[in-house]
């Protein structure tokens, strides 16, 4: 693994210096050196780090604990989405009397607190907080991606705003992949960590092994088993579960209050272009 490490510094050191020296760069680091480019670009990213992340563990409690078919789960998901599209068309109205710093920042506070409202949700109880702190989040979360995006392509000269546009959105892909790599690993190692500690010990080891891998696994291995084992076991299942998408929103809404204060001290004097 160190060898491997190693080898990616040392391949992207290489890149790097090559793109320096190029006329016409594949990616041109040299806009990185814009104050305005490099901080919006990071807190673009944190946004979809939070998005991508939370979802990910949403969509799986409404029909692995809550067990919602994917239709009745897809309509709890309307209204998130309908708040996705108001916030995307209203707050960016607001952003022209004032500045980007202030209207990020609170939006993106906004989503801390929805995220601090899905801590919260324990057991399979939760559909009301889990649909509200989702609307929350949506609310806040949307006009971001677009305001953020418009701040990285407005900052860069006009002749490189196209190289600005490719590189804002391979931030967002790094971004999502991130908020799925490492909040889902995470999250099912808390979850492996407490099924483990809660299984009943007459299950079977074989039953137990391919419950720890995913919620969804120990849903499907649980009908081999008599009922009462079953419900045992997809209760443990659900109860890790939760806990582990817990533990995920917190770490989501801590990193939603670093982008908060990046945006507030990083891009104060950065003001919208009018159009």
């Amino acid at each position: 693994s160190v060898l491997f490490i190693l080898i990616g510094v040392l391949t992207g050191s290489i890149f790097s210096r090559r793109q320096f020296l190029l006329k016409d760069p594949m990616i041109d680091l040299r806009l990185f050196r814009i104050r305005a480019f490099s901080m919006s670009l990071v807190v673009n990213m944190l946004t979809v780090f939070v998005a991508i992340g939370y979802f990910l563990f949403v969509a799986q409690y409404l029909q692995l604990v809550l067990g919602l078919s994917p239709f009745h789960a897809g309509l709890w998901s309307v209204p998130p989405a309908i708040g996705f599209i108001v916030g995307s068309n209203l707050v960016p109205r607001i952003a022209y009397k004032v500045k980007p710093a202030y209207v990020i920042s609170f939006c993106i506070g906004l989503a801390a607190i929805g995220l601090g409202i899905l801590t919260q949700v324990a057991g399979s109880n939760g559909l009301a907080a889990v649909v509200i702190a989702s609307v929350i989040i949506s609310l806040g979360l949307a006009p971001v991606f677009g305001l953020t995006t418009e701040l990285i392509v407005g900052s860069a000269p006009p002749q490189r705003a196209g190289a600005a546009s490719g590189i804002a959105e391979t931030a967002s892909e790094l971004g999502g992949a991130l908020g799925i790599s490492i909040l889902g690993s995470i999250g099912i190692a808390i979850y492996r960590s407490r099924l483990a500690d809660s299984l009943p010990a007459d299950i079977p080891n074989q039953i137990k092994e391919a419950a720890s891998d995913t919620l969804g696994a120990a849903v499907n291995v649980a009908q081999q088993l008599p009922p009462q084992l079953a419900e045992k076991l997809i209760d443990s299942a659900r109860a890790a579960f939760v806990q582990g998408m817990q533990v995920a929103a917190v770490i989501s809404s801590i990193v939603a209050v670093i982008a908060v204060i990046l945006s507030l001290v990083m891009l104060k004097n950065v003001q919208r272009k009018s159009h």
